[in-house]
């Protein structure tokens, strides 16, 4: 439950900054600061879910990334520029935003330790391991 309410919460915001007029400037060395944001915020709205449920990493992370897809789409309404480099790091973001959280939460409920022999993300693993 705490794990939807914190998605919807990252949702509005990321959805309202998105379509703000923010212009950033400068770096983290070869890193844009605007990249290294939509990096951060992705991660951040992608993490929840998968860390109370492990069973819905797949899902969250391909609604997470249509999300951003079509936010990107839909920016040129508000004054913005779509961006492929954006979008790119979006997508960054939540993949490394998901496999973190699906560890996590696989290590926390002491679940971590698997056989060799297991195929991580199949259905009788998931079933086996998962809520």
């Amino acid at each position: 439950m705490i794990g939807s309410t914190v998605t919807i919460i990252l949702f509005v915001i990321i959805t309202l900054l998105s379509f703000a007029p923010i212009q950033l400037r400068g770096s983290f060395g070869p890193i844009s600061v605007d990249k290294f944001y939509h990096v951060l915020a992705y991660f951040c709205f992608a993490f929840p879910l998968p860390l109370s449920r492990p069973k819905l990493t797949i899902w969250v992370a391909l609604g997470v990334m249509v999300c951003g897809g079509l936010i990107e789409l839909v920016q040129y309404l508000f004054g913005r520029e779509p961006s492929w480099g954006d979008f790119i790091a979006n997508g960054i973001g939540t993949i490394l935003g998901v496999m973190i959280a699906r560890q996590t939460g696989l290590w926390l409920c002491g679940l971590g330790e698997r056989n060799v022999n297991d195929e991580p993300m199949n259905d009788a693993w998931l079933a086996k391991y998962s809520n």
